[in-house]
């Protein structure tokens, strides 16, 4: 099968991304990631959400490394400049959860604060639990638990829907209903960029529809005990909330509520963004992972809380 890494034109001159790329795994199934600031730096992992890939992270990706830290960004596997498999199951979550787990593994990642948006942040959390001794902290912006019994808006219902049906996917539509900040022709442009032929964007169709994530509806007893798993993570968990994202809203509480980790972290709804948090403010969000790493680590062992702090 031919490499689709041939197909991706455009992206060798891409608007305010000039990382270059590195690559895991084998032709036909391996991860683009890029790996910036020193490498023996504390790491930062930034796993991006849908219908974006690592380009959504470009205006955090400075901040970080200025302040003295590695960065890693991985495109998830059928997104961004990774390979396209054809196969459905090639980009399933196991899939997904298999090579990032290896990825971390071959890179030796050590004391790592991994941020997760969207469906990155629950591909987060599993990963944290498979890869708990190379995960210091954990990062989680507008993801909603598949644990979580709050209903969601009927609006997010049915955006949850449609791609499991839909053959088509209006990707820059998608992208500005996700963002509150209006995106230029440069900008659709380089998100477009990946993906010259239709048929390329199957993965993010397919990871995009939440109904495989509905855990009420999962029959594999071993997949239920992994989601459960979530209620046990000590280590210090952050969430992160746009306040205008209606796919999301509320979704934090189940974390604090939930999670031991998350108990009395400086948790933060910050105004004015949607979906794709870092599009809308990256600086933003930067600002809070460099000071939720700098945060002295706290007990875990509280009462649980309702109340979380607002930005």
């Amino acid at each position: 099968m031919a490499d689709t890494r041939a197909d991706l034109h455009g992206l060798t001159d891409l608007h305010a991304y000039p990382y270059p790329v590195h690559w895991h795994g084998q032709p036909g199934t391996a991860l683009a990631y890029i790996d910036e600031g020193p490498p023996q730096a504390p790491p930062i992992v930034l796993l991006h959400s849908l219908p974006t890939w690592g380009y959504v992270f470009r205006s955090v990706i400075p901040w970080l490394v200025q302040a003295g830290h590695r960065v890693l960004v991985p495109d998830l596997l059928g997104c961004g400049r990774s390979d396209k498999p054809h196969d459905p199951a090639a980009h399933g979550l196991g899939a997904q959860l298999n090579n990032l787990s290896q990825w971390m593994q071959d890179l030796g990642l050590q004391n790592t604060t991994l941020y997760g948006q969207g469906l990155g942040g629950l591909l987060a959390f599993r990963l944290a639990l498979l890869q708990s001794e190379r995960v210091e902290r954990l990062a989680l912006a507008n993801t909603r638990s598949p644990l979580d019994p709050r209903g969601r808006s009927r609006l997010a219902s049915l955006v949850a829907q449609w791609p499991a049906w839909s053959p088509l996917y209006p990707l820059n539509g998608v992208l500005r209903t996700a963002c509150q900040t209006r995106l230029d022709t440069t900008t659709l442009q380089a998100y477009a960029a990946p993906y010259p032929q239709r048929h390329l964007l199957a993965a993010v169709r397919h990871l995009s529809a939440w109904h495989q994530w509905d855990v009420r509806k999962e029959k594999n007893p071993e997949v239920i005990q992994a989601w459960m798993a979530m209620t046990l993570w000590h280590k210090p968990l952050l969430t992160l909330f746009g306040s205008r994202d209606h796919l999301t809203r509320g979704g934090q509480h189940w974390f604090i509520d939930q999670v031991p980790g998350a108990k009395r972290q400086p948790h933060q709804l910050i105004h004015q963004t949607g979906h794709c948090l870092t599009e809308d403010k990256g600086p933003e969000v930067a600002l809070a992972l460099l000071q939720f790493i700098a945060r002295p680590q706290v007990t875990p062992h509280l009462p649980q809380t309702t109340t979380w702090a607002q930005t």
